[in-house]
């Protein structure tokens, strides 16, 4: 009987190492079949009716009464006001929240599941309860630890959730990501926050505690701006483009409701439970901040008004069918005044490749201050990155153009007492408050122009991923972006200079003493190995 035991057994072990080994040459051969033409996973769209913004009326709204006023004083201008604090970029977007009548209309890279993100989501109910109709427009490459909660969100009347490029492979990514690399490596990037039509937020910040002062770990330098008038009109024209592209799907027809037991009710409860928490604690200090932007937008309103233009990459560029004259950075060049003077470039990521290493020379040879700011090797959160950003230091600074790098953590001594306030309040520690790295893209072109945006100028948010900024030609805030890097960037940045030898050396600029590092700060000899090599890769349009 053991012996008939033992053979049976071991019969089933044959058969199911068979069966494994079956599935894997099945996966291998859908790897080399469908990987080597593209093979194109996306889910199969149903038939859903278009949705614009327009068909909702929001010219009664409070929000429209402030505002229109102020557009009918300023006709075919876009008014603008910046967001630099990140506790008045949180608060402008909950208190905006509050304040909609008829629409949300938000569209984002990132939304997390964290202090912030639940914040924002448990306001969007109460606004949805009070019948604002709310679009939300997320890109699925971050999607998946929030499925259940999108999910449980659009079971909400009033609530509609669409992811942008979504995976076919729910729980099986990097198959995905293997078979049809092409479509999967190409991300809806933008971030647009529009309250009734009448206001709109864009910039660099998604929806998650890092990029409001409050994470664990670390903070993304950011900047946001908000826009009335005819930038308005651009943006909900954008935003209608993505939510009826057919790469927008409806949650609820990808994701599937028998994987999660999370329902709208209780959902509500959890989201209920934290505001209750965090009210408690005046968290971030939030209520002071939310009067301030309360009584600003209501009573001292002022905005800049100025000629704009609202550049953006259409959809179709996720498919690769976008025209030329449809890409953000076409749009950019064609809207961009020639510089004479200054050229001050701030990027997350900064790739030039060599056309744009090419540009950048030759505005500096010709006699126009060239700066540009970008995250240190221990501040970029993307070491691939950085990788191939060093490659053109050198010959950029041979030429006469200036690199700055963010460094890694703002020195204790230079926290305000606000972020050691905050320290004690939340219990995240100064260390975690300290720890920084630039996210903010901007650009500031004499005393004529500033870019504000979702674009990294680098090849990734040129050619494969879709983008959003606003073009300002106001004087007095170029002025401002140029006075507050004279003032600030020795203070947060290392300067990058040559040595007689032409290495680069690192100068960092402290209260008390100016220090040459001559190795590349916070790298070790590994790590600077990897980089180089990863350099040589052929994979910088990737960047």
């Amino acid at each position: 009987m053991t012996q008939t035991s033992n053979t049976i057994r071991q019969s089933h072990q044959m058969a199911n190492k068979h069966k494994i080994f079956n599935t894997k040459m099945l996966l291998l051969s859908a790897v080399i079949v469908c990987g080597l033409p593209a093979c194109n996973t996306l889910p199969k769209q149903q038939i859903t009716h278009p949705v614009y913004a327009k068909d909702t009326d929001t010219t009664a709204t409070t929000l429209s009464k402030i505002v229109s006023p102020l557009k009918t004083a300023n006709p075919d201008l876009t008014g603008f006001h910046i967001l630099y604090d990140p506790f008045d970029a949180i608060a402008a977007r909950i208190h905006l929240i509050d304040k909609a009548e008829k629409t949300l209309d938000l569209q984002y890279y990132i939304w997390d599941n964290d202090k912030i993100g639940s914040l924002a989501l448990y306001k969007i109910i109460q606004a949805a309860d009070r019948g604002v109709k709310v679009r939300l427009l997320i890109d699925d490459n971050n999607a998946k630890n929030m499925e259940a909660v999108y999910l449980a969100l659009d079971q909400h009347a009033n609530i509609d959730v669409k992811l942008f490029n979504p995976y076919h492979f729910r729980s099986f990514r990097p198959f995905e990501m293997v078979i049809d690399l092409k479509r999967i490596n190409r991300r809806m990037h933008n971030k647009t926050f529009t309250a009734d039509q009448q206001i709109s937020l864009i910039g660099g910040r998604n929806m998650s505690n890092q990029y409001y002062n409050i994470s664990d770990n670390y903070q993304f330098s950011d900047v946001d701006v908000m826009l009335v008038g005819q930038a308005v009109e651009d943006i909900n024209h954008s935003f209608d483009e993505y939510w009826n592209n057919d790469y927008a799907f409806p949650v609820r027809d990808i994701v599937s409701h028998q994987k999660y037991t999370l329902r709208y009710e209780g959902l509500k409860q959890q989201l209920t439970e934290h505001y209750q928490e965090i009210t408690t604690q005046n968290y971030m200090n939030l209520s002071s901040h939310s009067n301030d932007f309360e009584n600003w937008l209501n009573q001292h309103i002022q905005l800049d008004w100025v000629k704009a233009e609202v550049i953006k990459d259409s959809p179709e560029k996720i498919k690769s069918k976008a025209k030329k004259e449809e890409h953000l950075n076409f749009q950019m060049i064609t809207h961009l005044a020639k510089p004479e003077q200054s050229v001050d470039l701030v990027s997350a990521y900064f790739v030039p490749q060599k056309e744009g290493e090419e540009r950048l020379i030759e505005l500096a040879q010709s006699g126009v201050q060239v700066r540009v700011l970008t995250n240190s090797f221990k501040a970029n959160d993307i070491a691939l990155v950085h990788a191939f950003y060093a490659k053109y230091r050198e010959n950029l600074l041979k030429n006469g153009v200036e690199l700055y790098e963010f460094l890694p953590a703002i020195p204790e001594d230079q926290l305000d007492e606000n972020i050691k306030e905050l320290s004690k309040q939340t219990k995240i520690s100064l260390k975690g408050l300290s720890r920084s790295s630039l996210h903010a893209k901007l650009m500031a072109l004499d005393d004529k122009q500033v870019f504000i945006g979702s674009f990294n100028f680098d090849p990734r948010s040129a050619n494969l991923n879709t983008e959003i900024g606003v073009i300002l030609n106001s004087e007095p805030l170029a002025k401002t972006v140029h006075t507050t890097m004279d003032k600030n960037l020795t203070r947060y940045a290392y300067k990058l200079v040559l040595d007689s030898q032409e290495k680069i050396n690192w100068i960092r600029t402290t209260p008390t003493e100016i220090r040459t590092i001559r190795k590349e700060p916070k790298m070790k000899w590994w790590q600077k190995a990897g980089v180089k090599f990863i350099s040589w890769l052929p994979i910088e349009g990737f960047m």
